[in-house]
């Protein structure tokens, strides 16, 4: 410290002796430093910076394709989904608006305006006059394609000299005119609108060079904000930014004032609402794109490109299979109509004080029409009467779109709230191919992608505890108290069983089956939580774990799709698999850039645990909390678990063969809101079991059974003798024995009867077109 203090006097001493020299050595100091940072930005160090061979292509850009397993078309990639028009449909208005209020030495600049940067550094940096930045034209077409990154320090400077690099290119490539009708083509105007010549139609219903001075003006002027200048939205707003447009317009000598006054008219629109077309492939989309952009990243070309999907014409075969996906859309669609109709009559508010009526008055009387009344005087009656006046209002029709319904303000604010949302994913277990994908009821309406939102899972997360506890040596018939037990060192956890059914024992299958947490958190005690987290890190869960027995009810956030994946490694007979969607990349031409190989992370447990874990999840769907899917009648042994969260909040359930494992959860975005009859196997299961029904019609199925040594466990479920008693009496218990053998006749009997049906012709899809689609499926390695 007395050293520190030393060389901070001495530093000062200098400072005061050579002052001159000194502020010589700090701006040479951050010279150097500005020149670091310029060199290490175009080195791309904070980001790439796209090659002239990639900004040629900015202008006609290749789009790129992307196939099913059957290889046909399911999805294209646009630059933006936007329309291009060319020189002769830009309106020369919108040119000179543009000019004049973004860049007015647009056309004396090559894409660095320094007298621009001048003036932000003195009145903005040094008089804090806040006189705006410094971007041009060109630059802000570098970051409206290319984006900003955020940096761990500088991320404003960074982002800015990365697109000085990226607009002195552009400027070296295209034209001024192809600058102007690049930006035009490309730029947002809010509403998921890109480009100039969709920005025309929805707001004048109008062509851009059909657009009048005014209208030109409008539209410039929303290029600022566009949610906070957008003409619907916020007229007022919109007409004030359009007259500084106008005004700058008259600044610069392109209209005259009779002109501007002339233009200071009321704003008028034709606003063409966009036809709502219903995009569930577009969860599948974007999250082919994520696995595309870490590949692309990682295998860039010799000469630096990185690809791109949007403007390099690639050819992606992705692991989809018609036939499967078409399963889970029908699936979701007609089960979450049936569903809705039910959330709507028996949804709840248990986690709100007051419960679903004070959570609607407080979403009503946080409305800004509301809060707009309140400050008018209004009374309370008088905002009741309005508040449950009807009228039609727009409500979301699954595969539909918004559609008018008559509906008060309060109709509308409880469906809004009550949506019910999904999530749905098959998996082939074996190879990790993900064959049929649904990330939520519509793209169009909700953008979050259920199957990779992680959220909490409920008694899903069960059958990890309890693959440790057989890995350790625990047996299935092992019994244990059902006793409803107050855990003091947990802050007094009074974990309740969802029946509050209390007494006897469970064996240990049974207590899996019926979801009895009782026992479960025994169970995951006596385990201990590394082991468990150990044990889930290798079934391929990637989140992070709480370090608390609660995770065994599920209090882990989790998402389907790595849920999923945990389960395919107890259905495949015990390997970790990597869940993929892209199967190969190729060029325009052909080109071979990739081809994926499925990816093994070795073994979970043994081959016994596995087994014995199979029956038991088997037991969930024949006998316990999902015995529900053998209503469907599914000639198969399929093994699954229902998760339900605290309040009905969340339902899922994930189903399994030896070859397919299909998930599925149902639940609403805001968690104020639960399901009053809405647990597991009454919302997801329908829809996994479903799917199963239909894949089990094929005349050469993909589903194979699960094959035991023994048929049953020599324990029941349940017993009403204490667990030590019901230990010693199933051991010895010479009936029970004997009504396990003649169970077992039966058991036989029954499936000779199967065999016999499933030999006889039946009717379903074209075998040669199934096998066409599966034909690269692949298999695990031998032991």
């Amino acid at each position: 410290m007395k050293q520190v203090s030393t060389l901070f006097f001495k530093f000062l001493q200098f400072v005061k002796n050579h002052p001159f020299k000194t502020a010589g050595y700090f701006f040479a100091s951050i010279i150097c430093l500005v020149f670091l940072l310029v060199l290490t930005t175009y080195l791309g160090l904070f980001g790439r910076i796209p090659q002239e061979a990639e900004l040629k292509a900015l202008k006609n850009p290749i789009t790129s394709t992307l196939y099913g397993s059957d290889n046909e078309p399911i999805g294209y990639y646009f630059l933006q989904n936007r329309s291009n028009i060319d020189s002769t449909q830009l309106n020369p208005f919108l040119v000179k608006a543009l000019v004049a209020t973004e860049d007015a030495r647009f056309y004396s600049h090559r894409g660095i305006d320094y007298k621009s940067y001048g003036r932000v550094l003195v009145k903005s940096i040094l008089l804090g006059q806040g006189k705006g930045g410094g971007s041009t034209i060109t630059q802000q077409i570098a970051k409206n394609l290319f984006g900003r990154q955020k940096q761990f320090f500088l991320s404003t400077p960074i982002n800015k000299i990365r697109e000085l690099f990226i607009a002195r290119r552009l400027e070296n490539i295209y034209s001024k005119e192809e600058i102007l009708l690049l930006y035009f083509n490309t730029v947002s105007f809010g509403e998921n609108l890109y480009g100039i010549e969709k920005a025309a139609e929805r707001f004048f219903n109008k062509t851009p060079a059909e657009l009048s001075l005014v209208e030109c003006a409008t539209l410039v002027g929303v290029l600022k904000a566009p949610t906070a200048y957008n003409p619907r939205n916020n007229p007022e707003k919109s007409q004030e930014r359009r007259n500084v447009v106008l005004k700058q317009l008259l600044k610069y000598n392109y209209i005259n004032d009779s002109t501007y006054n002339e233009s200071l008219t009321p704003l008028e629109l034709q606003y063409t609402p966009p036809k709502k077309v219903s995009s569930l492939t577009a969860y599948y989309k974007e999250f082919v794109k994520a696995e595309f952009d870490t590949w692309a990243q990682a295998n860039p070309t010799e000469g630096g490109h990185v690809y791109t999907l949007e403007a390099d014409g690639l050819k992606i075969y992705t692991t989809i299979n018609p036939y499967v996906q078409r399963y889970l859309e029908r699936s979701m669609t007609r089960q979450l109509e049936r569903l809705q109709k039910s959330m709507e009559t028996y949804w709840t508010s248990e986690t709100t004080e007051g419960g679903k009526d004070e959570l609607i008055d407080k979403l009503i009387a946080g409305k800004s029409q509301i809060k707009k009344l309140k400050s008018q005087g209004k009374s309370d009656d008088e905002i009741a009467r309005i508040t449950n006046e009807k009228k039609d209002r727009n409500y979301w029709e699954i595969g539909e779109g918004f559609q008018p319904r008559s509906q008060s303000l309060r109709d509308s604010i409880v469906s809004a709230i009550t949506r019910l949302h999904t999530g749905m994913i098959a998996v082939n277990s074996k190879t990790g191919r993900i064959m049929g994908y649904l990330g939520g009821i519509d793209y169009g309406f909700s953008q979050i992608d259920q199957v990779t939102n992680k959220k909490q899972v409920g008694s899903l997360f069960k059958p990890i505890t309890y693959l440790t506890a057989l890995q350790s040596g625990e047996d299935p018939c092992t019994f244990y108290d059902n006793v409803l037990r107050t855990y003091s060192q947990y802050e007094d956890w009074k974990p309740r069983n969802a029946n509050n059914t209390y007494g006897g024992s469970y064996s240990l299958h049974g207590a899996l089956a019926n979801s009895i947490n009782t026992v479960a958190v025994t169970l995951q005690l006596k385990m201990g939580n590394e082991r468990v987290i150990n044990m889930a890190k290798k079934m391929g869960i990637d989140s992070e774990i709480p370090d608390v027995p609660s995770i065994v009810l599920g209090t882990a956030e989790l998402s389907l799709l790595e849920t999923v994946r945990a389960y395919a490694s107890i259905s495949n007979g015990g390997y970790t698999i990597s869940p993929f969607a892209i199967d190969r990349i190729e060029t325009q031409d052909g080109e071979l850039l990739f081809e994926a190989k499925p990816a093994y992370g070795g073994r979970v447990a043994s081959t016994e645990s596995i087994a014995a874990l199979q029956k038991m999840m088997e037991e969930v769907t024949t006998e316990g909390s999902g015995k529900a899917f053998g209503f469907y009648e599914i000639p198969f042994n399929i093994i699954g678990k229902t998760g339900t969260t605290q309040n009905n909040g969340d339902g899922w359930f994930i189903g399994a063969s030896p070859e397919l494992v299909v998930g599925a959860w149902v639940g609403t975005l805001d968690k104020r809101v639960q399901f009053g009859r809405g647990s597991g196997s009454q919302t997801a299961l329908p829809m996994v079991a479903s799917v199963f029904k239909s894949l089990s019609s094929w005349k050469n199925p993909m589903l194979t059974q699960f094959e035991y040594e023994e048929h049953y466990f020599p324990c029941p479920s349940f017993s009403e003798l204490s667990a030590p008693e019901a230990q010693a009496f199933f051991q010895s218990d010479t009936t029970y024995l004997q009504q396990l053998k003649i169970r077992d006749s039966l058991d036989i009997m029954s499936r000779t009867k199967m065999d016999s049906l499933m030999m006889a012709p039946v009717i379903g899809i074209d075998s040669i077109a199934i096998d066409t689609v599966l034909q690269k499926e692949l298999v695990l390695p031998s032991n």
